[in-house]
């Protein structure tokens, strides 16, 4: 499998740039509560049939702000997703800068393991020329401790092989765990990205064309009770021409 290096820093400004607009989402809807309950107030203080028709309106728009409530929450659940693929794509990218370390140390363990003696070496011991009677001899007089602590000393001057190759085998232990486990993680976050995007924006566009036909719908329905529908009747009609003389009436007197 070809690692790719994760590299979350656009991931990152896209969550940064949506957590702001489902903030900015958020504003409006409280901005918007605020003016339904003006508008209420004020339809309190209107004389009928304007007050009935303006509360009707009001609850309208009312109906306006919970379709865009909607959209907003599936615009922060979209985040949500995001947010899960970034904290993937953040571990992927902790486990090979590990598998760096690991590539580095086995590096360094082939390069301390000493390498096997050369056949000149084997070819000068076996062509030494036997020991004579008399070296015999004084080997035989010689203390048997002194013997011993030269051949130590000589023995702990050679490498030892067993220490080398068992950290080699250490760092190919590590290193191949590591590969398994970063293929485990890659193919997770394979899978995690295409569902979020799939999924997450589903939910988010599926939530704006409920939002988008709410909106439609409660446009038509205004429209009727202010006479200007296809099923409006004179009655509306009648209320609407009274409101636009109330406000007219209010702008004059301001």
């Amino acid at each position: 499998m070809v690692h790719r290096s994760a590299d979350s820093r656009l991931l990152a400004n896209l969550i940064s740039h949506e957590k702001e607009y489902t903030n900015q989402l958020q504003s409006l809807l409280n901005l918007s509560h605020a003016s339904f309950n003006s508008l209420s107030a004020y339809a309190a203080s209107s004389p009928p049939p304007a007050s009935q028709v303006i509360l009707a309106v009001a609850g309208s728009l009312s109906n306006v702000d919970n379709a865009l409530r909607v959209y907003a929450a599936a615009v922060e659940e979209w985040t949500k997703y995001l947010k899960e693929l970034k904290d993937l794509e953040d571990e992927v990218g902790n486990v090979m800068r590990d598998r760096e370390i690991l590539v580095t140390r086995l590096l360094k363990a082939s390069k301390s393991t000493p390498k096997p003696s050369s056949n000149r070496d084997s070819l000068m011991f076996s062509s030494s020329p036997p020991a004579s009677s008399s070296t015999l001899s004084l080997k035989s007089n010689e203390d048997p401790s002194t013997t011993y602590a030269s051949t130590s000393f000589f023995s702990a001057l050679s490498p030892g092989p067993t220490s080398a190759n068992k950290k080699l085998q250490t760092a190919q232990a590590e290193l191949q765990a590591c590969e398994a486990h970063l293929a485990k993680k890659e193919l997770e976050l394979d899978g995690k990205r295409s569902s979020a995007i799939r999924d997450g924006l589903r939910i988010r566009f599926r939530a704006l064309g409920q939002c988008g036909w709410r909106w439609s719908e409660i446009g038509k329905e205004v429209e009727v009770v202010l006479g200007f529908g296809e099923q409006g009747s004179a009655y509306y009609l009648v209320v609407s021409r009274l409101i636009v003389m109330h406000f007219s009436l209010y702008a004059t007197n301001i």
